[in-house]
């Protein structure tokens, strides 16, 4: 019995201290409740809405803390174009006020791009910026789809194949947008690790 229980407390151990581990969360001395950005694959995603702070989520687990991961898609359409849209959860970063409860529950990047698309063009995105003439935002609350213009800058896209059975991509960037003139998405960053089999293109 002795033998067992000796070698169960390492395991415990770990599981312990990697529960205790703390989100990827650098705060933004100039932009309060703003991580910085990062392009490294954190999926920390923190921008402003009406100068309110937004985050995305994160949830505890055995394997430590773990922030809700971004999907990535090519939305096809009747029109010329197809949309690729980036979409994460919100919630609004104020762990002072935790029963404050967002308006919002996610937001989307979205931008036109050729029927033909693949990963490869999504790739050649890497440094490019995107204006609002052609991209749109939208935010998602428990009713409707608010929607309206966006700017991205995709700062970095990489890809990372060292394993050879998945491949991954990360992607950092910078953006901003509105909604008519009353909802102002400001200061947006985000650095993402998607998993190239999650895409579907």
């Amino acid at each position: 019995m002795k033998s067992i229980t000796y070698k169960l407390l390492p395991c415990l151990l770990i599981l312990y201290l990697a529960g205790c581990t703390k989100r990827n969360f650098f705060p933004d001395e100039d932009d309060p409740g703003l991580s910085n950005l990062t392009s490294y694959g954190y999926n920390i995603a923190t921008n402003y809405i009406n100068k309110v702070p937004y985050i995305n989520p994160y949830k505890n687990s055995i394997f430590g803390t773990l922030n809700y991961a971004p999907t990535l898609s090519k939305i096809v359409t009747n029109s010329a174009f197809d949309t690729l849209c980036l979409s994460w959860p919100i919630e609004i970063n104020d762990s002072s006020n935790a029963l404050y409860r967002s308006p919002y529950q996610s937001i989307s990047l979205l931008m036109p791009v050729s029927k033909s698309f693949t990963q490869t063009d999504f790739l050649a995105l890497s440094g490019q910026r995107f204006s609002s003439n052609t991209n749109k935002a939208t935010l998602n609350n428990y009713r409707d789809t608010l929607s309206g213009s966006s700017n991205i800058y995709f700062v970095k896209i990489n890809v990372d194949q060292s394993n050879s059975s998945t491949k991954h991509f990360t992607i950092s960037g910078l953006f901003n947008g509105n909604i008519g003139d009353s909802i102002l998405i400001t200061k947006g960053r985000f650095d993402f690790n998607i998993d190239a089999g999650n895409i579907n293109f």
